[in-house]
């Protein structure tokens, strides 16, 4: 029975290994990328190499094919493999779409049959052997390009120019904190920010996580049972003369 302290230390070693193998290749995650990038490339060539040629299965030549390409699918899985659990699934997925595209003509074309007029049907052409095979290797290399993406450089993936989260619209008010200024040597009165209120506008505060309120000419965000300089005003709609603020949950418009 292994003792539970030495259970605990392999444990530790082994999440601090695992720490350090991903600072190292965070370190020359450059290189990764252009290695990714350049196997990439080699697998385009290979792949129109297998189309074209036609390697016998078995021969030397499909087993070079096979080394090479799994050497090149292993460079690229190790620039994807600890940027996280999405690119990992995405980009296994297209590995073995990419795989099984460079090789498969090899292990169909001997299947081929000619095709005739009427008995088409159930018969494999050479034809639909070469559709499938780039079909398997450009969605594979896409989805491999898609994990890269998401891996390296998410931003690619975001619209221009959409419309920001509505909490963004509040971060550039500053918040009031119930300070006092003091204004010609006396310090100005709070009121309750309430007091500003109709007697509607009290009854649906509750509403609100923080009411729009100039303050000393300045926008701020205030509380509803907050205090504020007695020459505040609350910012109002044009339209309808409500309050303008911060919504404390969510489904209220206000």
């Amino acid at each position: 029975m292994i003792p539970s302290g030495f259970r605990r230390l392999s444990k530790d070693h082994s999440s601090s290994l695992l720490s350090d193998i991903c600072i190292c290749f965070e370190r020359k995650q450059s290189l990764l990328l252009v290695t990714a990038t350049v196997s990439i490339v080699l697998l385009f060539v290979i792949h129109s190499s297998t189309t074209t040629m036609h390697p016998n299965p078995g021969s030397i030549l499909q087993k070079f094919v096979i080394v090479i390409t799994i050497s090149l699918l292993l460079l690229i899985a190790s620039s994807i493999f600890w940027k996280g659990i999405v690119p990992i699934a995405v980009c296994t997925l297209g590995l073995t779409l990419s795989y099984a595209g460079i090789l498969y003509p090899s292990y169909i074309m001997d299947m081929v049959g000619e095709v005739y007029y009427k008995s088409s049907y159930g018969f494999t052409s050479e034809k639909s052997v070469l559709n499938a095979s780039y079909g398997y290797f450009y969605l594979g290399i896409g989805m491999i390009v898609f994990s890269m993406i998401i891996g390296y450089k998410p931003s690619l993936l975001y619209t221009r120019n959409r419309p920001e989260p509505l909490d963004m619209i509040w971060k550039k008010y500053p918040i009031w904190y119930d300070n006092a200024k003091v204004v010609g040597g006396y310090l100005e009165p709070s009121v309750p920010l309430k007091s500003l209120m109709t007697a509607e506008e009290k009854y649906l505060s509750w509403r609100y996580e923080f009411v729009l309120t100039d303050i000393y000419g300045t926008p701020h965000l205030v509380k509803p049972d907050g205090l504020v300089p007695s020459r505040s005003t609350i910012f109002r709609d044009k339209t309808n003369l409500s309050m303008i603020g911060k919504a404390k949950y969510n489904g209220y418009f206000v």
